[in-house]
C-alpha cells in the first residue's frame, strides 16, 4: 500500500467512505450475512476498515456484538475512532498479510470481511494472508472480499493498488481450505469512477 496517499488524504476519503450507506453498498450479499448479524454475541472482525463505515453497522445491527477494526492508515484509524467513538469497536493498527496484533489479543471469528486489500499484496502475500485469516475464522464462519477492479494506471500506481481477478483468488483460497460460495457481478463504483469496479466474493471454510 501506498500509504502516503492514504495519510495525505485521510479526511477527504474518511467522509466519501463514510457519505455510502452499509445497505446501499453491500445490498447484492447482505442476505448472507443476515444469520451471523442474528446471532448472540457476533465476532465480526474488519480488515481494511477505513473509517468504521461498516464496523458501525454491524454493533448497531448485531446484539451484542464484538467487533474489532484493523486500518493500518494511522491517521484514517484515528478518524475512524472519532466516528464510533460511542460505539463498543476495538481498534487496532494492525494488517495483512500477518495480523501479528489481532492475533495475540483475539482467538476467532464469526464474520471476516476484508476489502480491498487485496489489492495492495503480491501473489505470495495474498495466500499468506488467506492462511492467516483462515486460522482466525471459526469453522462455521464466513468470509467476504470485497475487490476492486481498476483500469487507470495512473490511479493505480498513485495508490499502490494491483488487479487480482476472481479465479486467481478462488485458486489460491482453495489451497488455504476456503470453498468460494459467491461471486457477485462486477458492480459500478459508489463515487463515480468509472474506471473502478467493485465485487464481492463470499467464501466458507472447507
Amino acid at each position: 500500500m501506498t500509504a502516503q496517499y492514504y495519510e495525505q488524504n485521510a479526511l477527504k476519503l474518511a467522509k466519501l467512505y463514510q457519505s455510502d450507506s452499509f445497505e446501499s453498498l453491500h445490498a447484492n450479499w447482505l442476505t448472507h450475512l443476515t444469520p451471523y448479524l442474528n446471532q448472540q454475541k457476533l465476532q465480526f472482525l474488519d480488515i481494511g476498515a477505513g473509517a468504521g463505515r461498516d464496523a458501525k453497522f454491524i454493533v448497531e445491527h448485531s446484539q451484542c456484538a464484538e467487533v474489532v477494526a484493523i486500518e493500518p492508515v494511522s491517521s484514517i484509524n484515528r478518524l475512524g475512532q472519532a466516528y464510533t467513538r460511542d460505539l463498543p469497536i476495538v481498534w487496532l493498527r494492525d494488517e495483512l498479510p500477518c495480523l501479528y496484533e489481532v492475533k495475540k489479543k483475539f482467538e476467532a471469528f464469526d464474520v471476516i470481511l476484508v476489502s480491498s486489500v487485496f489489492n495492495y499484496l503480491d501473489d505470495s502475500a495474498c495466500v499468506q494472508a488467506l492462511l492467516t485469516i483462515r486460522q482466525l475464522l471459526k469453522p462455521k464462519g464466513l468470509l467476504i472480499v470485497k475487490l476492486r477492479h481498476c483500469a487507470d494506471s495512473v490511479h493505480m500506481k498513485e495508490r499502490g493498488l494491483t488487479n487480482i481477478e476472481v479465479d486467481t483468488l478462488s485458486i489460491m483460497a482453495t489451497s488455504a481450505d476456503f470453498e468460494l460460495e459467491l461471486a457477485t457481478d462486477q458492480e459500478p463504483d459508489a463515487q463515480g469512477r468509472l474506471h473502478t469496479k467493485w465485487q464481492t466474493l463470499l467464501f466458507k471454510p472447507i
